[in-house]
């Protein structure tokens, strides 16, 4: 039998009172409160949508509730992320000024969100490096060229003109305007993402679990929302200031009132402690707000998708954290598959084919010392999705006669008649999750 709420509690979960407290609460109060019990927590999720407007949150980048609609559709279609210090700023209710709007998108869509931004009066600006390149200062053709790319031209080196080391990005494209009502000037950067990788591969990338937050067009996720918002600190995953871009990035966070930890030596303060092992997207430990879709466009085939696994697909995508501190790994290389760097290692198993829109990101169950990227074993955490997206690519292969040379050259949505198997491969993975 229940017990009965006490009346603090039933305060704090009357509806007529909600919508008059909890707007003076900060996000850790509001956290706080969540985790009273359950009727709370009912109140804090019911409330937040009223709370979390990402369109009013959006609207300074794209002038009016009408793009920034169409921005949201546009999302929808192409799987772009919202991350970086605007994803933070809204899971913080903060401003910060002169912060850009980041926007990670495949590779092969970078054309299209780019030729949206052109649409709505913002101006491409260049890099010096992108002047020297055959497409000088032309945008759509430097749109056009990343777009059609199947492979990396950056892997494995660092931008030198720009603010980002390589993490799964393939290149970095900046747009600015003037802000209609206050003058001042806006910018948004789209991160194109390497072709056979992921926007959220690229999250799992970051510097540390501070900046591990991003938006899609009907979620907001925040994958450390306890370190981050309760605790008020970001716990290392880059390497710890060696490299300048991260002594900017670790500088920029310490004056928003954030601590680094370089230690994997969590606050003392924390409601409960980091949890290490796998990790899902949208799963207990992360903060999930669902957001307001109404007008945005929405295909039948996303909505199909979202109906057959009973949740978006990306919270079919994870990774594991361990706390190498402890297990005494010194390895300080980021690779394509893990992620390690002194103080936790982060790795996830990539499965990516012709067959997939986009890469199967997936928690990792070897330790890293055995994990070949040039053998199959890696894969058998997940053999049901892993074996299928091989058999099929293979079949569509030799289906339509088509040489391996063509699939590293052309995009497969270019050739007549190409189909994709996504939603069967996630089915499958929903299975695997179950055999586990």
């Amino acid at each position: 039998m229940s017990q009965p709420l006490s009346s603090g509690l039933t305060l704090l979960s009357a509806s007529t009172i909600v919508d008059v407290l909890y707007p003076h609460l900060s996000v850790k109060d509001i956290l706080n409160v969540s985790k009273a019990c359950r009727a709370t927590r009912l109140a804090v999720n019911a409330w937040l949508p009223s709370a979390y407007s990402i369109n009013k949150h959006l609207e300074p980048f794209f002038g009016d509730l009408k793009n920034t609609l169409r921005f949201r559709s546009i999302q929808a279609e192409t799987g772009t992320l919202i991350s970086g210090s605007q994803a933070l700023q809204f899971f913080d209710r903060a401003h910060y000024l002169d912060s850009d709007l980041d926007l990670y998108v495949s590779c092969r869509h970078t054309l299209t969100v780019g030729v949206f931004l052109l649409s709505i009066g913002y101006q491409f600006e260049p890099t010096a490096r992108q002047l020297a390149s055959p497409q000088g200062s032309n945008c759509r053709e430097h749109l056009e060229e990343v777009s059609s790319r199947t492979e990396s031209v950056r892997r494995g080196s660092l931008f030198v003109d720009d603010y980002y080391e390589w993490a799964f990005i393939e290149e970095v494209y900046t747009f600015a305007k003037q802000h209609t009502t206050y003058g001042s000037q806006v910018k948004i950067q789209i991160i194109a993402v390497d072709p056979l990788s992921s926007p959220l591969a690229c999250i799992l990338h970051f510097h540390s679990t501070l900046v591990m937050n991003f938006i899609t067009h009907d979620r907001a996720y925040s994958l450390f929302p306890c370190t981050t918002f309760l605790g008020r600190v970001g716990i290392t995953l880059g390497r710890s200031g060696d490299l300048e871009s991260l002594r900017k990035a670790y500088a920029k966070y310490i004056g928003r009132n954030f601590r680094i930890s370089a230690t994997p030596i969590p606050p003392m303060n924390l409601p409960s402690p980091i949890k290490f092992g796998i990790r899902w997207i949208g799963d207990r430990q992360t903060w999930t707000i669902e957001l307001d879709t109404t007008d945005v466009a929405i295909s039948d085939e996303i909505k199909r998708n979202y109906q057959m696994l009973g949740r978006p697909p990306i919270m079919l995508n994870g990774f594991t954290l361990e706390n190498s501190w402890m297990n005494g790994a010194t390895d300080t290389n980021p690779s394509e598959w893990h992620y390690t760097q002194g103080n936790h290692l982060l790795s996830f198993e990539t499965v990516q084919s012709p067959i997939l829109r986009q890469p199967l990101i997936l928690p990792a169950h070897k330790p890293p010392e055995e994990i070949d990227d040039h053998s199959d074993r890696r894969w058998t955490s997940y053999p049901l999705a892993y074996n299928f997206v091989k058999l099929q690519e293979k079949f569509e292969v030799a289906k339509f006669e088509i040489p391996d040379l063509t699939l590293r050259t052309v995009r497969p949505e270019l050739l007549p008649g190409w189909q994709y198997w996504d939603l069967e491969a996630l089915r499958l993975v929903q299975e695997d999750i179950k055999n586990h």
